[in-house]
């Protein structure tokens, strides 16, 4: 259904899907009088039994399970326009010792999936069940099924079970074949309280010996085996380095997205890629800016290090993991030193490398000067790569610590400029948390965002040719080491939809960047993709966002006086200082969200409309 809104005079707002919160029933009668509540906190919002004692759990207000029938799986993603899926939608799949007439494959098939909201979506006819998720003592998160489990004092107790489920509306599904007399149960929402309520309502009745909610979370296996992988805190923060944990790209979410595609090449301009590196997918064609010829030619060390990051190969027992570990790296050397002709050699790495089929281009490197040249070049590259969708190209922001990004980073709207984090989601700066203090990440209005860009485990030259003497270098640095986590980031996106353009991929990269730190992000002229900030741009980079909104690219309209009657249609529409006039009308229709910021105008006469469907 649409919904129109009509209007006449200046307005600022959000206008996403309408859901109605519906609150949990869950009755709770005393417990059996044992124990004392497991938890160092007083304080705490749900509890559970574990042996006799209640295990207290804090709830989470923003993160939800629900399930859902396959069948509706598309109603479904349209209902929930507005959250942001943590975990795709998968099937459930039950124990196989479940024994009993419900455990056996049903014809209509369940799925189930994560997402990020505080609503509720009990109003959905195709949404069969919701719950929250929860806090432990230690801060784990624990996500919360439809499925609880009973155990009886003895098989003549299955009567009790059948009378009480039945009363509360829970399905049997049967009991394991190892341990019968445990049994499985499925709470809807038709079903007196979710699992968790259901699971101590039932133990607190005295009747079972025990009770116990299907709970979900981390059982401490890394999603990666790479050696060095539990230092990488860039890519799973758990608190290296004194960092704050959770603050990170989401890699380890967005592998079970994407790890990337053979047919997005990322191409590093560099000092050349060491190209037999064990750890390093490299593309077959490689150019060296200094002599004009292939392949390249290694010219120092930074470029492997570079390299690393964005393409190390992943899960393979070896190093360091990469964020693109299946696009493969093309090389391009240069000396980058000082010397006669130095500009245009980079800007022909630039053009060979959109001219032999990169479809990213990483630069991790800036000028002190600006040059018309190779912004050429650049510009080359944004308009006439990947047949005239254009290369996404990538520039480090610098790391003087000033209010100013550098060239060629500021030259040209269109190149992402990057930023460095530290491990605790500030800027990069000399008082940071890191402690090295003798350098800071520039920022200041051309800044796009940032990525982490301290204590970066990665690959070296192996051998002691490199850094430090090994195959690998754990403390990397600089807004160099933070770039190629977004170009790596938008090769991710293209290997899901490879029909963006530069610009569209631009612009989900910038409009899914999480807002982190002590920072006041605000609405900014000339920044169409969301709230920010001079430090932090539009905020922290967030792959797994980026590469779910790689099938919704953002429509952005700003500073148009439209006087003829226009209808602009997309995904996600955000618009900036519009104004309707000459008795015209214009209308916004967006499947996912509507942003309108500060100002619209619609003059006498005009119309305004907009819909989200």
């Amino acid at each position: 259904m649409k919904r129109f809104l009509k209007l006449s005079w200046c307005i600022f707002f959000l206008i996403s899907t309408t859901l109605f919160s519906c609150s949990e029933i869950m009755e709770k009668t005393e417990p059996p009088g044992e124990g004392d509540i497991s938890t160092r906190s007083s304080s705490y919002t749900d509890y559970y039994w574990y042996n006799g004692t209640k295990v207290g759990l804090n709830k989470k207000k923003d993160k939800k399970f629900i399930l859902f029938k396959a069948s509706d799986e598309q109603a479904v993603a349209l209902f929930i326009t507005n959250a942001k899926t943590i975990a795709q939608p998968q099937e459930v799949i039950l124990s196989p010792k479940i024994q009993g007439s419900k455990a056996k494959p049903s014809s209509e098939l369940l799925k189930w999936a994560v997402i990020e909201t505080s609503l509720s979506f009990a109003s959905s006819p195709n949404i069969l069940y919701e719950a929250p998720y929860f806090l432990t003592e230690n801060g784990d998160e624990l996500g919360l099924s439809h499925l609880f489990y009973v155990r009886l004092r003895d098989k003549e107790d299955l009567a009790k079970l059948t009378e009480l489920a039945s009363s509360n509306k829970v399905e049997i599904i049967g009991n394991n074949e190892y341990m019968p007399l445990w049994f499985t149960l499925a709470c809807s929402k038709e079903s007196t309280g979710n699992a968790l309520g259901l699971a101590n309502k039932f133990y607190e009745t005295n009747l079972f010996e025990a009770c116990q909610p299907n709970l979900m979370g981390d059982f401490g296996v890394t999603c990666v085996n790479d050696t060095y992988f539990s230092s990488q805190w860039n890519l799973s923060n758990t608190g290296q380095n004194g960092g704050t944990p959770g603050i990170d790209i989401k890699y380890c979410d967005v592998r079970s997205v994407t790890q990337g595609s053979s047919s997005i090449v990322v191409a590093i301009v560099d000092q050349g890629i060491q190209l037999d590196h064990p750890d390093l997918n490299v593309y077959s064609t490689s150019y060296d800016t200094e002599t004009g010829t292939s392949p390249s030619v290694v010219r120092g060390n930074h470029a492997t290090s570079c390299a690393g990051i964005a393409g190390a190969r992943a899960n393979n027992n070896l190093g360091v993991a990469g964020i693109a570990p299946n696009c493969p790296l093309m090389s391009i050397s240069n000396n980058l030193v000082i010397a006669p002709d130095v500009t245009q050699k980079l800007a022909d790495g630039i053009n060979f490398a959109w001219q032999h089929g990169a479809s990213v281009i990483s630069n991790s490197w800036y000028s002190p000067y600006q040059d018309a040249l190779l912004t050429d070049a650049i510009n080359a590259a944004l308009s006439g790569g990947r047949s005239g969708r254009g290369s996404i190209v990538v520039f480090s922001a610098g790391n003087d610590d000033r209010n100013s990004v550098s060239y060629p980073a500021n030259s040209i709207a269109d190149i992402l400029a990057v930023g460095a984090m530290s491990p605790c989601a500030e800027r990069k700066n000399p008082s940071s948390c890191d402690g090295e203090n003798w350098w800071g990440s520039n920022y200041g209005s051309a800044l796009d965002v940032v990525a982490p860009g301290v204590f970066i485990p990665t690959t070296d030259r192996t051998g002691s040719a490199g850094y430090g003497g090994e195959d690998y270098y754990l403390t990397f640095n600089g807004t160099s080491a933070a770039a190629p986590h977004v170009a790596a980031t938008a090769a991710l996106i293209l290997s899901q939809n490879s029909n963006l353009t530069q610009k569209e991929v631009a612009n989900v990269i910038e409009s899914t960047a999480r807002k982190v730190g002590n920072y006041s992000y605000t609405t900014t002229y000339g920044r169409p993709n969301g709230t920010w900030n001079e430090q932090m741009g539009y905020g922290l980079l967030d792959a797994l966002s980026a590469v779910l909104g790689a099938d919704c690219q953002t429509t952005s309209i700003q500073g148009i006086t439209y006087t003829s009657s226009t209808t602009v249609a997309g995904c996600y529409i955000q618009a900036v200082d519009i104004t309707v006039s000459n008795n015209s009308k214009l209308t916004l229709v967006a499947s996912k969200r509507i942003e309108i910021s500060p100002s619209l105008n619609v003059n006498n006469g005009s119309t305004f409309e907009m819909a989200v469907n």
